[in-house]
């Protein structure tokens, strides 16, 4: 039935796109003799799924931010075991900008970039599925996983918990040319613990007809368009910028904020 509703959704609300984080230890039980198949059980669960859709993922590798290279065809997807494996057996794509990195099945929508890169402005993915009403769909993994809420920040012009930082390396594309890169990523404070109220955020969505969350014993779907989603926190934002925060990292961010009267820099913390 979750599968069906699921279906359903996509069919009335899907044009293009589709952006899937998954988990598979909440994923639908398949019979399997081995690992590799048991991925490509789950993943011709979700082709299914998503009709005829463009599927993307994730493929983030944070090891840039460590000093590691980021090479398109070889660095590895730390987000999940089906992530790697679209990555490697079924994309025909991956995105240029280190750490946040997606990969998808057709013609990659962006423009490879390279030199100063911000992984959450008018020229990333994120900006594409919110420009062209891409779906979104968290497959067993919870909605806290979602990197949208770092564009929604980014975009929002009143985000002052977090502070920029350039990390830079080298890139190598396809076809094994080299490249450096500044990574203009905002950070969280380093030694605050910086947490979002995912309970009240994925609530008030659901409440509102943003997104909609299918259970069946432990699997769980939730769906989304991109669109929507990023203009009611938006919003939410535009009248309360702590709106994302949970409670405890509200009063810790409130008093630095109104010590400093300013946004953080990195200078505050680093």
């Amino acid at each position: 039935m979750i599968k069906e509703n699921a279906k359903e959704y996509i069919l009335k609300n899907g044009e293009r796109d589709i952006l899937i984080h998954s988990d598979l230890l909440y994923g639908f039980k398949t019979r399997f003799e081995s690992r590799n198949q048991f991925l490509e059980d789950q993943y011709s669960i979700l082709k299914d799924i998503c009709n005829s859709l463009n599927i993307i993922m994730p493929t983030f590798n944070y090891d840039f931010c460590r000093g590691a290279d980021y090479n398109l065809r070889l660095t590895d997807s730390q987000v999940g075991t089906l992530s790697e494996y679209f990555r490697k057996n079924i994309a025909t794509w991956r995105t240029s900008t280190p750490v946040f990195n997606f990969a998808g099945i057709g013609k990659n929508p962006l423009i490879d970039l390279y030199g100063a890169i911000d992984p959450f402005d008018g020229s990333s993915l994120f900006a594409y599925l919110y420009n062209n009403k891409g779906l979104l769909m968290h497959y067993g993994s919870g909605f806290h996983t979602t990197t949208l809420i770092h564009y929604v920040e980014r975009i929002s012009n009143v985000l002052i918990y977090r502070y920029d930082k350039i990390f830079r390396g080298k890139v190598i594309d396809f076809n094994n040319n080299n490249y450096k890169c500044d990574l203009k990523y905002h950070v969280r404070p380093m030694g605050l613990n910086l947490n979002y109220d995912w309970d009240k955020i994925e609530n008030d969505l659901i409440k509102n007809n943003i997104i909609v969350k299918y259970k069946q014993n432990r699997t769980q779907i939730i769906l989304g368009r991109i669109d929507r989603i990023v203009d009611h926190w938006l919003k939410r934002l535009n009248d309360n910028k702590f709106y994302l925060l949970d409670t405890e990292t509200f009063s810790i961010v409130q008093n630095i904020y109104n010590e400093l009267e300013r946004p953080f820099e990195l200078s505050d913390f680093e």
